[in-house]
């Protein structure tokens, strides 16, 4: 399923992302969206639900209650989920593979490059991986990435 982001939103999440990592840890999102609808409205970051994600410089999220609660609250349901790379690489570590955010098979996992500093990422600058269980991933090609900005 394809999802579209408004523009300012992505921005935005940028921007989040930009201010968390301060140039020296990798930070992170969730893109949420209505439950079933096929537009992201909504960006939450995970220091909201855990303080201390990033305190080691790699992403270690403790916030799953909270952040399901959150969603319970809000009729809303994770797309995706996004943090960055101190570097250009995108591939995933061996500590994303083995940590998924959501262990729910079809979870879309983002990566962006270089702590999210450059002003003009676009999502294809990004790599995108599914979730398939089992702690299995699918890279997904830059032809079938699921989010497309919306400009309006």
């Amino acid at each position: 399923m394809k999802v579209s982001i408004p523009y300012f939103l992505w921005l935005r999440l940028l921007k989040g992302l930009r201010n968390r990592s301060k140039g020296i840890r990798e930070s992170g999102a969730f893109l949420l969206r209505d439950n079933g609808s096929n537009k992201i409205c909504k960006v939450v970051y995970y220091n909201q639900f855990d303080e201390s994600v990033s305190d080691s410089g790699i992403i270690q999220f403790k916030g799953g209650q909270k952040l399901y609660v959150y969603l319970a609250e809000n009729n809303l349901e994770v797309f995706a989920d996004i943090h960055t790379h101190p570097t250009i690489d995108t591939e995933q570590s061996i500590s994303d593979r083995e940590h998924p955010m959501i262990r729910i098979k079809g979870h879309i996992a983002i990566i962006a490059p270089s702590f999210a500093n450059s002003l003009f990422l676009m999502p294809e600058d990004c790599s995108f991986y599914e979730y398939k269980g089992s702690f299995c991933w699918r890279r997904i090609p830059p032809s079938a990435i699921p989010i497309k900005i919306k400009f309006l």
